[in-house]
C-alpha cells in the first residue's frame, strides 16, 4: 500500500498469521483508473511503492509464512497444509469450468466464452432460449503460452511429458531449449517431472517465462 512501511507490513503479517486462516492471498496493489486512489495518485497526494522496498516486503512475506507454516504454493498464495485454493486451483491446472449469470466466463480447454454484462439482456437471453455471449477459440498458440503462464508460477510447475503430449514435439523441444540457461544457472530445476521456479527465481519470474513463451 502506498506509504508502507517495514514495521507496519510486519505488523500486519503478524495480526493475519494469529488469525489462523488457512489461506492468505498477497498481491501488490494496482492501481486502477477512474478510481479515488488512481486519482490521488495522479495528484501526487500518494506514492507507489519502490521496487526495492516491494521486493523487501515480498521476501518479509514468504520468511514469516513459511516460518508460520504456510506453504508457498503460488507465487502470491500461501496456505496451510493442503489447504489450496480450489477456486484458482482449477485455472492453474487447466480445468475446464462453466460461469453462470451476467459477465461470467467459462472455459472448457480449447474455447473461452464470457456472458453479456448487462442483467436484463442476460435475462432476455435466458427466457427466450438464446443466452447471450461472446467466444474466444484458442489456437494451438495461445493455449500453450497460457499452458506455461499458468503452471509455472505453482509449486507443482509445468509437466513436461503432458506439455509434449498436448503440443507436440516442436514445442515441447521449444520449451526445453529455452528453459536450458535458467536450468543451468539454477533459476529453474525439473522436479517430479516438471519444471518449476527457484526461491530466487520467484522475483524475476515474469522474465522467464516470456522467454519459455513461443512467439510466431
Amino acid at each position: 500500500l502506498p506509504g508502507e512501511t517495514k514495521e507496519r507490513w510486519e505488523n500486519d503479517l503478524r495480526q493475519a498469521v494469529s488469525l489462523n486462516v488457512e489461506h492468505i492471498s498477497a498481491y501488490h496493489l494496482i492501481y486502477e483508473e477512474d478510481t479515488p486512489i488512481y486519482n490521488m495518485l495522479k495528484q501526487h497526494q500518494i506514492s507507489e511503492v519502490d521496487e526495492d522496498s516491494s521486493l523487501d516486503f515480498f521476501t518479509l512475506l514468504i520468511e514469516h509464512l513459511q516460518k508460520a507454516g504456510f506453504e508457498h504454493y503460488e507465487i502470491s498464495n500461501f496456505c496451510r497444509p493442503d489447504k489450496y485454493s480450489r477456486h484458482n486451483s482449477s485455472y492453474w491446472k487447466g480445468i475446464p469450468y462453466l460461469g453462470c449469470g451476467p459477465s461470467a466466463h467459462s472455459f472448457d480447454g480449447m474455447t473461452r466464452e464470457w456472458n453479456v454484462s448487462s442483467i436484463d439482456t442476460y435475462i432476455k437471453g435466458i427466457e427466450e432460449d438464446s443466452r447471450a455471449f461472446e467466444i474466444e477459440y484458442l489456437d494451438q498458440t495461445t493455449r500453450y503460452n497460457e499452458f506455461i503462464i499458468t503452471t509455472i508460477r505453482t509449486v507443482w510447475g509445468t509437466p513436461i511429458e503432458k506439455l509434449k503430449q498436448m503440443f507436440g514435439n516442436e514445442m515441447w523441444e521449444y520449451c526445453q531449449r529455452m528453459a536450458a540457461p535458467y536450468l543451468k544457472n539454477g533459476k529453474l530445476e525439473e522436479h517430479d517431472g516438471a519444471l518449476r521456479l527457484t526461491r530466487e527465481s520467484i522475483f524475476i519470474s515474469d522474465s522467464i517465462m516470456s522467454d519459455l513463451l513461443w512467439v510466431d
